[in-house]
Formats: C-alpha cells, sequence, structure tokens
C-alpha cells in the first residue's frame, strides 16, 4: 500500500473519531427538531483534502459509531445514509477547489435536500405530528444552521484561508 493512501485511510479514521466527539460529546445547541453541533467540520475537511469517498465514509461512520457509542435515540439507518449523502455532495463539489460560492452551493443542496427535505421525513417517521409541521418548524432554525456552516467552512477552506494555508504546509501532498 502506497504510504500517500495509508496516510488517507489513517487520517480518515482520525477524523471519524473527531467528528464522533464533535457530534456526540461536545456540547451544542440541540432540540428534538434540529440538533446544531460542529462535526460538519470534519466532513468538509474530508471533502476538501482527501476527497467525496473519504467524505462518505466520515460522514457515515461517524454517524453510525456515534449511535452505537452514545445514542440520542433508536438508531435509524436513514440518518446514517442522510450524512454519506452530506459527505458525497461536499466532496463532489470542494475537492480540492473550495471556494465561497461552492462552500455556498453545497451548503444549500445539503440543507434541502439533506436536512430539510430528508431528515424532516425520517423525524415524521417516528413523530404524531403533520410532516409539514415539522418542516415549517425546523425551518428557521436549518436556515441559520446552514449560514454558520458556510461561515465556518468558509474560514476554514477556501484557498485564501490562513488554515488552508498551514495545512498545504504541514501535508504539501493536498
Amino acid at each position: 500500500m502506497k504510504k500517500e493512501k495509508l496516510f488517507k485511510i489513517i487520517l480518515t479514521a482520525v477524523l471519524v473519531a473527531l467528528n464522533v466527539i464533535l457530534e456526540r460529546f461536545v456540547p451544542a445547541y440541540q432540540l428534538w427538531y434540529i440538533n446544531l453541533n460542529f462535526g460538519f467540520v470534519t466532513v468538509a475537511f474530508a471533502a476538501c483534502y482527501l476527497g467525496p469517498q473519504y467524505a462518505v465514509l466520515v460522514g457515515g461512520l461517524g454517524d453510525l459509531i456515534g449511535a452505537l457509542i452514545r445514542p440520542f435515540g433508536p438508531y435509524f439507518v436513514g440518518y446514517t445514509i442522510t450524512n454519506m449523502l452530506v459527505g458525497l455532495c461536499f466532496g463532489l463539489l470542494l475537492y480540492k477547489k473550495a471556494t465561497v460560492l461552492k462552500i455556498s452551493l453545497a451548503v444549500l443542496i445539503n440543507t434541502i435536500i439533506c436536512s430539510l427535505l430528508l431528515n424532516t421525513l425520517f423525524i415524521y417517521f417516528f413523530s404524531t405530528k403533520g410532516y409539514w409541521a415539522i418542516l415549517f418548524g425546523r425551518a428557521p432554525s436549518i436556515i441559520v444552521t446552514a449560514v454558520i456552516q458556510i461561515i465556518i467552512i468558509s474560514v476554514l477552506f477556501t484557498k485564501k484561508s490562513k488554515i488552508n494555508h498551514l495545512i498545504k504546509k504541514a501535508f504539501p501532498k493536498f
């Protein structure tokens, strides 16, 4: 196995562990309808520097392992698939070319398809409330979360970012 491939696998494992910590153990704003945490940063990192397949792994394995270690309720595979789709979208749009416009587009797609539509549908499966009531109840928080994600990912991973320059300096192969 090439050193570069091994490095990517090890870094993916570290990102999965960080994802579990950031999503399940670091205090965040959490209500039943919305969960604001910083696990998306690990998926965005994998997407920007490792590619879509690694971002899918970080999103999916982070959710699965997190659900096993510290569940928020019964495990449901739909949320894992949603996290994998988030990684795929980030990876396809941001790998080696993260700009504010592409970050905004990726977050917008993930917000509408994954958070607003799919996760709302999954909540509806376990709820006694109507789909539209849940959707409109979640919408304001999801919009705020999307703006926060755009800002944080842009600050961390655009080409002009100081953090991006430090990462490129420390790991020239990225």
